[in-house]
């Protein structure tokens, strides 16, 4: 069984509506950006690339992506996080999500 099949969110931590700080981190080379734009706005109305800030490593080898996200139920969250753990699996462009 693979990370997208066991994807559960715990109830007790979440009250919705929330703003989370999604981060994510990747080669440098790889498109984060349009990734997360394109996975958040399919769960998320009104999500644009003003709430994506990026931050190169001091070497310049890898980045790291906050999207501040405003959820408001739990099936938004699960979707984002599978379809993320989804595309990590498939590509070499998600190092890690936190």
């Amino acid at each position: 069984m693979n990370t997208v099949d066991t994807f559960e969110l715990d109830d007790t931590i979440w009250e919705f509506p929330c703003e989370f700080p999604l981060k994510v981190m990747g080669p440098s080379h790889a498109p984060l950006e349009e990734i997360i734009l394109s996975i958040v706005q399919t769960y998320v109305n009104g999500f644009s690339s003003d709430h994506i800030s990026t931050k190169p490593s001091r070497t310049g080898k890898y980045k790291s992506i906050t999207a501040i996200i405003q959820f408001s139920d739990k099936t938004q969250v699960i979707g984002v996080y599978t379809e993320l753990a989804k595309h990590q699996e498939e590509t070499d462009h998600i190092s890690l999500v936190l």
